[in-house]
């Protein structure tokens, strides 16, 4: 501590004594503005008795505006927070705003979440899950959310570098969400023996919502009208109202485009992370034709860029493959079997250029995937796409 006042006129003549006490009187503010801070998150987490945590690997911004329409329906003041492929609020009049955030991305701020709800005088609060590490996912639920309604909508295999490459270590991680005597709705396919047993150590009741055959808007309004039936909202009101909800920026769209006279087809997988997603989606866009496939590489997921590279591979046909983002990306796809004319750096820099270098080699009435990430390039596409005729 002393040598922190060197420098100052004072600094080298204070006596230990007193340094001492200095340090006492600033960490006793320390703590008792922490204590404030906690006193204050805890009140205002009493002031919404219902208060709904949506975990999983994907479907959870959908799903999350799903509940929160059917849940106004029935009469509720219900503030939600997405935090997918764009961070937005959803007010209780349903209308949205941005999400504004001071630095990156940290589960804190759902302390300024619960904050807004207690101010609006909101009685359900939907959170999106935006934690991926274990421990965070714990110190979420258990200390900012505490959750009295748990949603898992899948546990499918993702953010390797933090959990893990395997759909259990996915599931793992999503067990500590999972609150104390409240109630995990969950999908079939995430109800696996391991998460029952968690919930029922918790003293939590478990419904599985059966979604087997279910396309993933399906699967998504399945699991919101269980929520909403949970919460005395029966479907026959929660399901007119979920066919209004907004979608999601980056929620999947194949968009019909006249590009330099030729009509195209984009199908925006943009927000789709996953290669089990992936996998589902493929084959609902018609295709007689070589694909054409933008994969927007992120520099801190060079596994999940393996796994999409490696499923491309396998496709047939061939596609024809551009790359932006990660120029590692280039190098992991010879390694997966693309050939070397077969692999392409995009060059544009704006999204209508984009559109042209992607229509080139596409025949007419081809398909376009943008795959891998909404941020960047898949964002700016998104948004020149939003503006063309479908």
């Amino acid at each position: 501590m002393r040598s922190l006042l060197i420098g100052f006129p004072w600094g080298e003549h204070v006596p230990d004594g007193r340094l001492f006490a200095i340090s006492m009187v600033a960490f006793t503010g320390c703590v008792l503005w922490l204590s404030l801070a906690a006193w204050r998150h805890r009140r205002n987490l009493r002031a919404v008795p219902v208060r709904i945590h949506v975990a999983g690997t994907r479907g959870k911004s959908t799903t999350t505006r799903l509940i929160a329409a059917g849940l106004r329906a029935g009469g509720r003041q219900v503030l939600a927070k997405v935090t997918g492929s764009e961070p937005r609020l959803i007010l209780p009049d349903g209308s949205e705003e941005i999400w504004p955030r001071r630095g990156p991305a940290s589960v804190g701020e759902q302390k300024r979440l619960f904050a807004r709800a207690a101010r609006l005088g909101a009685d359900a609060v939907l959170v999106e899950c935006m934690a991926i590490r274990p421990e965070l996912v714990w110190a979420s639920e258990a200390h900012l959310i505490q959750a009295s309604t748990a949603v898992i909508t899948n546990a499918r295999a993702d953010h390797f570098e933090e959990i893990g490459e395997t759909s259990e270590a996915a599931a793992a991680a999503l067990r500590w969400v999972v609150p104390g005597a409240g109630r995990l709705i969950v999908s079939n396919e995430a109800a696996s023996p391991a998460l029952r047993s968690v919930a029922a150590a918790r003293g939590s009741a478990v419904t599985v919502v059966d979604t087997a055959g279910l396309d993933p808007l399906g699967a998504n309004r399945a699991l919101a009208l269980a929520v909403c039936a949970a919460h005395e909202v029966p479907p026959a009101v929660a399901g007119p109202a979920m066919n209004t909800a907004k979608a999601d920026p980056g929620s999947f769209r194949e968009y019909r485009v006249t590009i330099g006279g030729k009509r195209v087809r984009f199908a925006n997988a943009f927000a789709c992370n996953d290669v089990d997603s992936l996998a589902l989606l493929w084959p609902t866009v018609d295709r007689n034709s070589t694909p054409v496939v933008l994969l927007n590489a992120r520099r801190d997921r060079p596994l999940r860029t393996r796994r999409f590279l490696e499923f491309l591979a396998a496709r047939t046909p061939d596609s024809v493959l551009f790359i932006t983002g990660d120029p590692l990306a280039l190098r992991l796809a010879r390694a997966a079997g693309f050939m070397p004319g077969s692999v392409r750096r995009l060059r544009a820099r704006t999204a209508e250029a984009a559109l042209g270098e992607l229509a080139a080699p596409a025949p007419s009435d081809g398909v376009i995937w943008g795959l891998g990430n909404f941020q960047g390039m898949g964002a700016r596409l998104t948004d020149e796409l939003a503006g063309s005729t479908c």
